[in-house]
């Protein structure tokens, strides 16, 4: 018995020892007004341990100003209260044991700092362009040279990036590069190999993000890189919202609306965008072909209308189920509705300038697509910011229609037979995409990143063609029927670890997949398999030569896939002279990127300076094959091998407050390989371009111009070159009654200079194209604010704001 009771004695002894020594406790309290003594919701209550002031733990206040902290180490603490329009408070002498193991504070009364609204916005005003460990951010915002416009407009204002004239994107010289949403792919990119960018006004953009060598937690996709556009989610808390409208030149009408309702248990966001924009869209070829002593020319001129209407829209749920864990949703949908028509007239003559044939081809080719992206994410934030644990779900769906209806009749010779053609095409897309992110801060400032993604896509094209017999009516053409389904599957695991040692950052991953591509054209049976396993390096390693500046130093492999245009082996006789088809047995590039970087930043200039080099192997390119009854088929081509050598220079100047200006230039060397000695593909030149984008800001900062310019040098391309192109935009803002209002006026291309236009030339073709579409227009627009202003956002929010990288 004696034994028994001793035995408890100490049990329970150690018991409470254990309890002193490791239990925790809570507090908690109500956070006031001085003055009014009304609660202050969502103000920010951290505590720090009293021994080394490193932060415990924090939490937001909830609407009736109530806090509790939970969980807390025994220990002695302090607490800081924050609140963005109140000064800060500190409460000291704070201790947890097991005899005090809840504190209560009672009311907690804050002291109105009186800062005038004007000073906050100054404090709050984002850089134009922020600098990570391994990507650049160029923040849109409100940006007043896109008013109006686009992605594509938004896009051409970022320094190295590119645009043709069908909407293809290349980034620092390269057209092989990812575009993400949000940090996810999405049809909304032109995931089926088409550009629906345009469809995206850039009043819905946050954000753009250029990783030029992506580490190993993102897709090896793109030669170049990858570019993600950030959507706008508005983070204030309170109701709030805005309004805005634009007019301009050639029949061009924009409005947008956005809402957000926010407190501390959740955030409800939503926007609208609408944009109906009209314009001319010309086109101008000259073709000669040689054959001995004969030179056949064909002379195309096309005139034509592009309209373009879209709607998009956004709406989405951050759900803050208890302290560090949070439940988000959203939806994101566009609508696009594009009616093409044109007239172009073609005349053949040989070389001895006879005129052979004449005709008159009128087109009118409408499309429609219906795009809509569906999110569901779930995170939970350790403690003590140790790291997280992300689990998301994703898909996009989309659908379109193409169609095309053709007239073509000769009035030289005049024997031959009119021409009346009908096309149609349907085509749904299914991208699905689910991914598990688990990052884990260790000691010594050691971070590890780990994770697991599946991909799947599937696409099914259905096209049929009609042509009008000798008795009028309309007969089915086989040779322009088909069916093609695409399906591809992509499954990959990678692991980071990254790190500070003095003033060294550095990081390195490798990245595991498996993927399957199969383009299957079942209208006439054709199946094709590709199947891959491959591994995907990646480092980055940054020296800190001083505070403010510092060297950089990564390397990434990656890699380029067919899509499922490029593999589509189906003919389109849309144009009957210029064919297009894909090539099913095209194979992936494979890249060795490596970037030796410097960045310097002071509060008046920050420099972003880059020395590259891509080796690709298996490159694929556009080509055009010629045939010798003049017609031409586009098609694709792996090419043995390239290297592009370059140089990047980012340059953000500020040398008075009101005066802010951003100048870029990048410039690459690049040569084509290849030992097939039926083509000519053996080519190398230097191409450059540059940006710049000059910021006046009076009338304390209520006027605001700004002037941007950008210019292309001529480049290559394995079968001739690209010509120069540049242009020049002006932009006004004014911002009236306190911000809430603004009117704005810009005037696109000034000197209607913006086209593009290009160069084959082969030992027995030469060809010359120009491509000019309505650039320059005079745009106005009108906005207004309205609801609670919170400039401080919570950090939460912006975790969660779209895709990321991985900067510390």
């Amino acid at each position: 018995m004696r034994f028994t009771l001793l035995t408890f004695i100490l049990l329970s002894s150690l018991f409470t020892f254990s309890q002193t020594d490791s239990g925790t406790g809570s507090i908690d309290g109500k956070i006031l007004d001085s003055v009014s003594k009304t609660p202050l919701e969502y103000t920010m209550v951290r505590i720090f341990s009293a021994k080394d002031s490193s932060v415990v733990t924090g939490i937001y206040t909830d609407e009736n100003g109530s806090f509790v902290l939970e969980e807390i180490k025994y220990g002695k603490y302090y607490i800081v209260i924050s609140n963005p329009d109140y000064k800060n408070k500190t409460i000291s002498n704070i201790t947890l044991s097991a005899n005090k193991p809840l504190r209560k504070l009672g009311n907690i009364a804050l002291v109105n700092s009186n800062k005038e609204l004007d000073e906050v916005i100054i404090q709050q005003e984002k850089n134009p362009l922020q600098l990570g460990l391994d990507k650049k951010i160029y923040n849109i915002g409100d940006d007043i040279a896109t008013s109006g416009g686009n992605v594509t407009d938004v896009l051409n204002n970022v320094p190295s990036v590119e645009i043709d004239q069908d909407g293809a994107i290349s980034l620092r010289g390269d057209g092989n590069v990812t575009i993400l949403i949000d940090g996810k792919p999405s049809n909304m990119t032109g995931g089926n190999g088409k550009s629906v960018l345009d469809g995206i006004p850039a009043s819905s953009i946050e954000r753009i993000e250029i990783v030029t060598n992506p580490s190993a937690k993102y897709d090896p996709d793109g030669t170049s890189g990858i570019i993600n556009i950030v959507l706008k989610k508005n983070a204030k808390r309170g109701i709030n919202g805005n309004v805005a409208a634009t007019i301009g030149t050639g029949n061009l009408y924009t409005g947008s609306v956005g809402l957000n309702v926010r407190n501390t248990r959740f955030n409800l966001y939503g926007n609208y965008a609408y944009s109906y924009r009209d314009g001319y869209r010309n086109n101008f070829s000259d073709l000669k072909q040689f054959s001995g002593d004969t030179t056949d020319n064909l002379e195309q001129r096309r005139y034509g209308a592009d309209l373009n209407i879209t709607h998009t829209a956004k709406v989405g749920m951050d759900v803050y189920i208890k302290d560090r864990n949070t439940l988000s949703w959203s939806i994101a949908g566009n609508l696009g509705d594009r009616q093409r028509v044109g007239n172009q007239i073609n005349t053949r003559s040989n070389n001895f300038g006879d005129t052979t044939e004449i005709w008159e081809r009128n087109s009118k080719d409408p499309n429609t697509s219906q795009n809509i992206d569906l999110s569901l994410g779930y995170k939970w934030d350790f403690k003590e910011d140790k790291g997280s644990l992300d689990v998301n779900g994703y898909q996009s769906l989309s659908k379109g229609t193409d169609e095309g209806f053709y007239l073509q009749s000769f009035s030289y010779p005049y024997n031959i037979p009119a021409t009346d053609q009908r096309l149609f095409s349907r085509e749904a897309n299914d991208f699905t995409t689910f991914s598990l992110d688990f990052i884990r801060l260790l000691k010594n400032k050691i971070r590890t990143e780990s994770g697991l993604k599946m991909i799947q896509r599937n696409q099914k094209l259905r096209s049929s063609s009609e042509a009008k017999d000798a008795s009028g009516n309309y007969v089915s053409d086989t040779i322009s029927n088909y069916n093609y389904k695409y399906l591809e599957s992509i499954y990959s695991a990678y692991g980071i670890i990254g790190g500070q040692v003095k003033k060294f950052r550095y990081q390195a991953g490798i990245r595991l997949e498996y993927s399957i591509q199969n383009p299957n054209l079942i209208s006439t049976g054709q199946n094709f398999k590709n199947e891959y396993f491959n591994f995907f390096p990646s480092a980055t390693i940054r020296y800190e030569i001083k505070k403010g500046t510092e060297l950089s130093l990564g390397y990434s492999r990656r890699i380029n896939r067919p899509n499922s245009g490029n593999l589509n082996p189906f003919t389109s006789y849309a144009d009957p002279y210029n064919l297009r088809s894909g090539n099913p047995a095209l194979r992936p590039e494979y890249i060795h990127s490596i970037d030796l970087g410097l960045d310097f930043n002071t509060k008046k200039f920050t420099l972003a300076f880059a020395l590259y080099q891509r080796y690709t192997s298996s490159v694929i390119q556009r080509v055009k094959v010629f045939y010798e009854n003049g017609t031409s088929n586009g098609t694709f081509a792996n090419i043995d091998n390239s290297v592009s050598s370059g140089g990047e220079i980012v340059m953000q100047l500020r040398p008075v407050p009101i005066w802010k200006n951003m100048l870029s230039f990048n410039g690459n060397y690049i040569t084509f390989t290849d030992d097939n000695p039926s083509v000519n593909w053996n080519r190398e030149g230097f191409v450059f371009g540059m940006k710049l984008s000059s910021t006046l800001e009076l009338l304390k900062k209520t006027l605001t111009l700004q002037i941007n310019g950008r210019y292309s040098a001529p480049s290559i391309t394995a079968q001739g070159k690209m010509n120069p192109r540049g242009s020049i935009d002006f932009s006004a803002d004014k911002s009236l009654w306190d911000g809430k209002w603004g009117i704005g006026l810009r005037v696109t291309d000034i000197f209607n200079t913006q086209g593009f236009s290009f160069e084959v030339d082969q030992p027995t073709v030469f060809q010359s194209s120009e491509f000019k579409w309505e650039t320059r227009r005079i745009i106005v627009s009108i906005r207004y604010k309205f609801g609670k202003t919170d400039f401080k956002e919570d950090k939460r929010s912006n975790e969660n704001n779209g895709g990321g990288g991985f900067d510390f």
